[in-house]
């Protein structure tokens, strides 16, 4: 099995420099144009999916509609799990309204980060479970027939998902980046006894010929 997994296009939240968590917002038309640019990438290179599965925010939806329409190739079902993590009480902040109201946050060992148990959000061992729900749903539905799936969602969640699928024990400091409309390739195969992914590749926006990206910038998802 090979799971495509992308990050959404640049949202409304992204531009204004917010931290959305599970806050919906719509794509801007910078954000639509990203999205087209990879769906006609896609399609050049005939990356075709069996199966492809969205969050259902409206910023990753709508990547997930614009993809499909660019390719010809399988829509995607809304998949909640897939959804950006939960940030409680500093969801639509900014980073200087975090440093005025929380400035404990941006203070917190590079180890914290990801987990927002302490703002009412999630914490980092709930986020890992829904990945891992995610992973196992896919592959009890797609293993035996060794099918590739389309799976577009958040940076956030995207990370953990990417953690929970090549690595074990998970760590739970690992670095990557996944700015808008990036992509990343996860090959699932067996090896010995354990099924487990490979990152074949993970492509920012602009080596597949589309605009300059700007990669994610920490919390700011």
């Amino acid at each position: 099995m090979d799971l495509l997994v992308v990050r959404h296009g640049e949202s409304e939240g992204n531009a204004a420099g917010r931290l959305q968590g599970s806050t919906d917002a719509p794509l801007t038309e910078r954000g639509r144009a990203q999205a087209t640019m990879l769906g006609r990438w896609l399609a050049l290179r005939g990356l075709r999916w069996a199966a492809a599965y969205a969050s259902p925010l409206e910023r990753a939806r709508d990547t997930a509609a614009i993809l499909a329409a660019q390719t010809g190739f399988p829509a995607a079902t809304a998949e909640p799990d897939l959804v950006e993590v939960q940030a409680g009480r500093l969801e639509g902040l900014t980073r200087e309204e975090i440093a005025s109201r929380h400035p404990e946050f941006l203070e917190r060992r590079i180890t914290e980060l990801g987990d927002f148990a302490a703002y009412g959000g999630e914490s980092h061992d709930e986020v890992q479970g829904r990945a891992v729900r995610v992973l196992d749903a896919l592959i009890a539905r797609h293993r035996a027939g060794a099918d590739r799936v389309l799976l577009v969602a958040h940076g956030g969640f995207n990370f953990h998902l990417v953690k929970a699928a090549i690595c074990w024990p998970v760590p739970r400091l690992c670095l990557a980046t996944f700015g808008n409309c990036t992509l990343a390739l996860l090959r699932f195969r067996e090896r010995r006894n354990e099924y487990l992914a490979d990152l074949a590749w993970h492509l920012p926006l602009e080596l597949t010929g589309g605009e300059p990206g700007e990669g994610s910038t920490g919390v700011f998802r």
